[in-house]
């Protein structure tokens, strides 16, 4: 054994030589080869991939026997010196993640001059870990269509044509607390539990065998440890993170003008116009200049500068240009050309004319995107990883900066370990692009967008909920305008509802830019400790606020209470629902209870009016906080401490929902000295009282322009309250806003809001007397959601067919009559199911009119079923018997078990499950288990662990079963 004051080396009998480095305390660099030289610079950190650390670490080793420990204060690695065999530990001594067999490791590389391969070895290395029984596996980059869960997988780290590949990244993210980043810039492969369910084994056919392996709780760390080793992602200019468009290649200065005006013309806000590389007079080499197309893009050469010019224009309209680059091709066999050193110098010229940033591209499409090409020979594979778009992009930031001060948005299509650092990434059209987005930001890549979808509102919705979003016409004719009335309406809303959330959208970009925690955040990184949101690939966090879902017409609902966006109902988690699209919206969108929402007022480009006005969206029924930050948008002044951060609370007791907005701490150039909060306040109930800093405002009707001084107004038919708190330029402590709920508080949070804003889904075709049926499902098995979100859907039926006073009051009547009924079969009568509040007296009236009826209703549907779930309710078997199955469906579940357990005979459970739920037992148990198994086979779970899961002890007979469910069987299922 032999140590230096950075590492430890120890060489095994077998002629192994180990070296362990710990670079902080979480993380340790660990190489083996066996010619026992370490060459440095390590490989990514020759490539500028790793920095690192300038912190003195303390560490120290310990031996006993055959094992030696090498410690920090917050991880540490054992090591076999007979085997060369390590395992990895956590803070509290847990062991995280173990070898479970000795490496492998060829003769190594040796490096010559300069950093050129001198001597490789023919047969590479190969280590393996051991994974838990339940353990998880994120990261890999970009894999197209491999489930976001990568335990199963197969994946190559490579670029190769054919391989529709944009972004690997050899990162592995535990749900057990340990990451591994593989120190290697050549093509190796990962099999994550894929030929062994319980071994993830890591190849490779030259080089040593080095990887980082770092410590953390939860996935969250573990990306920021990862940020820590790799440097932090790139914060885009404020613009970026609004609506881009890129024009389609045949254009010329006038159309792109057009297109531009187009989006102003119609009130659609958009920031960045891209030009695809047809821009420039030949194609651009590296090697010399270029200059716009003498009769695409003529421009005057003895005034190439100002508002006159195209460019000129475009920044006039308050657009921001961004220009095409083809990356360079490669050489003979895959190698690539080195840059020239001063090849930025071409584009200065342009930068100078007002390009502020660069579209990378790549010249042969895959599925409408382009992967870096390497040729099939085995010379390839030894090539460098690292592509071309690093090192452009890095040129070009570098460049810009001191061209400029600024930060230009780049954006390529591929890239590799640490790309976050110099560009975004982005895509083209794929199945299911969701799953690049949030693949990415589990791999240290926050900025992904895919190009938006624009002919389906479903594109649409998730177009704009990307951490970027792009409309790219390439060859096509992509603009909005061309879309149909329908689309098109749907696309401005979005568009935007996308800008107004550019406060909060940057807020969480700078979280990105600081810790890793990514913008679009998979489940698994915000609820790891629920067993069925890790599952849900079709929907993920945007920010700490937004739960979407894409492509899909099932939502999962988290712990908690959360507020449908697009028709104010809430919900109550956990909670698996059916949702039905409101005209709208083209997906599901929810807000957590608590979430606090800066936003701007309507704009039609970031920067158009100074930021000295904010909305502040409130959503009540939890606790929350959110810290503002703004800088100017542009400079890195930020990293010089240029930005203001203010933290906003919010606390709910149940009786008062307050809020308490800190003072702006920091400053950046042009911060306004004032700022005014246009606070609104999300709530079906309006508040008995509202003080702000313990004075008590007054209500007023809402009919002024700009309310007047300490007032506050309620919209009932949104169901929103507004007030306006100015700053006081003298005001030295946070600012104190207090909502105090009135004494229906309680049902009135767990009802929808009222009818008639809340459409009758076209999708819905159900009959009233089917919904009545539903209604009556939801009450006997006390089940909120079903009951309430079914009863608004019946509402809406009954007046559509007419709004009337009698028929108002008719309609009432006939739903308190299934209320009556269901009162009876808990041996009760409404009036002693009140039990003498008032309150619900009042509700038993016949009302005059359409809102107050379903009020009404909600209010006595809700009474009843907290009643039943109260008061032990001996009827609500049903409950019971659905209980035991979704808590037990990994089991095999009979009638009779079932039935034995509720002291019931199985003739009378089958007869009253069938009544209440409308299937026969068999059939709801079998739907049940195979909706689980299908999320599991999508989830990344094998056949075998699916079939295990949902109770089949045969998988043979699960296959069988789930084909003749299906239609596929589970494997075509996965793929």
């Amino acid at each position: 054994m032999s140590s230096t004051r950075a590492a430890v080396v120890v060489q095994t009998p077998n002629g192994l030589h180990v070296c362990i480095e710990p670079i902080a305390p979480h993380t340790f660099h660990v190489r083996l080869n066996r010619t026992g030289r370490f060459e440095e610079p390590a490989p990514l950190a020759r490539l500028g991939v790793v920095a690192p650390s300038p912190l003195p670490v303390c560490w120290e080793t310990k031996t006993r026997g055959e094992e030696m420990d090498v410690s920090t204060d917050s991880a540490s690695i054992r090591l076999d010196r007979h085997s060369g065999q390590l395992s990895l530990y956590g803070e509290a001594g847990t062991l995280l993640t173990r070898q479970n067999r000795p490496p492998r490791v060829g003769c190594g590389t040796l490096s010559g001059p300069g950093g050129a391969a001198a001597g490789t070895s023919e047969d590479g290395f190969e280590t393996q870990f051991a994974l838990a029984a339940e353990e998880r596996i994120y990261g890999l980059g970009d894999q197209h269509d491999t489930p976001l869960m990568k335990r199963g997988c197969k994946i190559s780290i490579c670029f190769h044509v054919g391989k529709e590949v944009h972004a690997p990244v050899p990162l592995l993210l535990s749900s057990e607390g340990w990451g591994l980043l593989m120190d290697t810039d050549r093509r190796h492969e990962f099999d994550v539990g894929s030929s062994s369910p319980d071994v993830v084994r890591i190849r490779g056919r030259r080089g040593e065998l080095a990887f980082y392996l770092f410590a953390s709780d939860g996935l969250a760390g573990l990306l920021q440890k990862y940020s820590e080793l790799t440097g932090p992602a790139a914060l885009l200019p404020v613009w970026a993170y609004g609506l881009a468009y890129n024009c389609n290649q045949q254009t010329t200065a006038r159309d792109m003008l057009e297109d531009a005006l187009k989006f102003r013309r119609e009130g659609i806000p958009c920031d960045m116009i891209g030009l695809e590389p047809t821009w420039m007079d030949r194609p651009f080499d590296y090697d010399a200049p270029v200059d716009w197309h003498p009769d695409r893009f003529y421009n005057p050469q003895w005034l190439p500068q100002g508002a006159h010019t195209f460019m000129g224009a475009l920044h006039t309209a308050g657009f921001k240009l961004t220009l095409g680059l083809y990356l360079q091709d490669n050489g003979e066999a895959g190698q690539q050309r080195n840059l020239p050193e001063d090849w930025y110098n071409y584009l200065k010229p342009f930068v100078a004319q007002g390009v502020l940033g660069f579209n990378l591209c790549t010249k042969i499409p895959v599925r409408e995107m382009a992967n870096v090409p390497v040729a099939a020979d085995d010379s390839a594979l030894d090539t460098e990883n690292l592509p071309h778009s690093t090192l452009v992009g890095r040129s070009i930031r570098e460049g810009f900066a001191t061209q400029t001060g600024q930060r230009p948005m780049i954006y390529t299509p591929v890239g590799y370990t640490g790309i976050q650092k110099y560009a975004a990434v982005w895509s083209g059209g794929r199945t299911r692009a969701h799953l690049s987005v949030l693949g990415l930001g589990l791999s240290g890549i926050p900025h992904m967008a895919v190009d938006m979808e624009l002919h389906t509102a479903a594109g649409i919705h998730f177009g704009f909920f990307q951490p970027w979003s792009k409309v790219n016409s390439w060859a096509y004719w992509r603009h909005p305008l061309l879309l149909d009335p329908e689309l098109l309406r749907l696309f401005k809303t979005y568009a935007k509802l996308r800008y107004r959330l550019l406060p909060y959208i940057y807020s969480a970009a700078h979280v990105a830019s600081r810790t890793g925690l990514p913008i679009a955040r998979a489940m698994p990184l915000v609820f790891p400790d629920d067993p069925h949101a890790v599952t849900q690939q079709n929907q993920y966090m945007f920010g700490d606020a937004f739960l979407v879902a894409v492509f899909t017409d099932r939502v999962y609902l988290p712990a908690g209470e959360w507020h449908d966006y697009w028709t104010g109902e809430k919900f109550a988690g956990p909670a698996d629902i059916p949702y039905h699209l409101p005209k709208q919206a083209g997906g599901p969108l929810f807000v957590r209870a608590g979430a606090i929402v800066p936003m701007w007022p309507d704009t039609e480009y970031a920067g158009q009016r100074p930021p000295d006005r904010l909305e502040l969206h409130l959503y009540p029924g939890g606790d929350g906080e959110c810290t503002l930050y703004e800088d100017d948008g542009r400079t890195y002044g930020y990293l010089h401490g240029e930005m203001a951060e203010t933290s906003i609370v919010c606390r709910d007791d149940g009786r008062v929902f307050s809020a308490e907005i800190g003072l702006r701490i920091g400053r950046y150039p042009d911060m306004p000295e004032r700022r005014a909060w246009d606070v609104v306040l999300h709530t079906l109930d309006k508040p008995s009282a509202v003080k702000v800093d313990g004075q008590s405002w007054r209500e007023t009707n809402g009919s002024h322009k700009e309310p007047p001084p300490a007032s506050w107004s309620y919209y009932r038919k949104t169901g929103t309250l507004r007030l306006l708190v100015p700053d006081a330029a003298e005001r030295q402590a946070s600012l104190r806003l207090e909502f105090v709920r009135s004494d229906g508080r309680e049902v009135q949070r767990m009802s929808g809001r009222r009818q008639r804003s809340l459409p009758c889904p076209s999708s819905d075709r159900r009959t009233a007397g089917e919904l009545e049926k539903d209604i009556e499902v939801g009450l006997a098995t006390e089940s909120t959601v079903k009951a309430l979100s079914t009863l608004e859907r019946w509402w809406a039926v009954r007046m559509a067919e007419s709004d009337s006073v009698e028929d108002v009051r008719e309609h009432w009547l006939a739903m308190n009559g299934l209320f009556v009924r269901t009162a009876e079969r808990k041996g009760r009568t409404l009036h002693e199911i009140a039990g003498g509040d008032p309150l619900l007296r009042t509700r038993l009236q016949p009302p005059d009119n359409a809102e107050d009826a379903y009020s009404s209703l909600a209010f006595i549907a809700a009474r009843l079923i907290e009643y039943g779930k109260r008061r032990g309710d001996p009827h609500g078997i049903v409950r019971q018997a659905t209980d035991i199955i979704m808590s037990e469906i990994d089991q095999e579940l009979s009638l009779q078990a079932v039935a034995d357990r509720l002291h019931l005979s199985s003739s009378y459970l089958s007869r009253k499950f069938k009544h209440v739920i409308g299937l026969a037992f068999s059939d709801y148990v079998l739907e049940k288990k195979m909706e689980l198994a299908k999320e599991l086979l999508l989830a990344g779970s094998t056949v075998a662990a699916s079939a295990e899961q949902t109770g089949f002890k045969d998988t043979s007979y699960f296959i069988r079963v789930f084909r003749k469910y299906w239609g596929v069987t589970p494997g075509e299922m996965r793929s």
